[in-house]
């Protein structure tokens, strides 16, 4: 049985820091669910939402326990602004595990987009990741990679070139051991 302790402890958790001082009401805009159910073999359980929305960014506190005492909560953030997307969430088990993953999209300067990914997970297990696409004259280019914790990774890059006739496509791949794979392939265009 879910005690009423347990309905304020979510309560608070998913209002903290939830009601912005910075921006005007106007600009500001938070909202909070909470909801309880019961199932069918008499488990329970409380769940609830709050969203904080302000000029340039966005969170997202959301939670859940059960009548045996399992549960978590998590946060995520968004922030934008000057051709750059912040994504952070992270979340934590009623058992202190954590699991986190943010990421970065950006419009550079040049015309390309980059993307960058990162995964931590309850063990303490990583990864990372990142991507960039280029225009180029004839078509595009793209580079991206990825490392783990473990110490595996990879970096590749693929160049598209579209001709009159052709379409040629360049590849490239290494991993962390120093192999790597090229190849070039060129596919005809349907006229």
């Amino acid at each position: 049985m879910i005690r009423l302790g347990s309905t304020i402890t979510l309560a608070s958790l998913l209002l903290a820091g939830v009601v912005t001082a910075s921006a005007s009401p106007a600009e500001a805009r938070d909202r909070v669910r909470v909801i309880h159910g019961h199932g069918p073999n008499g488990g329970a359980y409380h769940a609830g939402r709050a969203v904080s929305r302000q000029p340039g960014s966005t969170q997202v506190r959301r939670g859940a326990i059960t009548g045996n005492g399992r549960g978590y909560r998590q946060t995520r953030s968004t922030d934008w602004g000057d051709g750059q997307v912040q994504n952070d969430v992270r979340r934590t088990y009623r058992n202190g595990a954590e699991v986190r993953r943010d990421a970065t999209y950006t419009r550079n300067g040049d015309g390309s987009a980059s993307v960058s990914r990162n995964r931590t997970g309850a063990q303490g297990n990583s990864q990372s990741g990142w991507s960039t696409v280029y225009r180029t004259d004839d078509g595009y280019s793209r580079t991206r990679g990825a490392t783990t914790s473990s110490g595996r990774g990879y970096t590749a890059t693929r160049d598209v070139s579209v001709g009159d006739d052709y379409v040629t496509v360049q590849r490239s791949r290494s991993n962390a051991r120093g192999d790597a794979v090229d190849s070039t392939r060129s596919y005809r265009r349907p006229k």
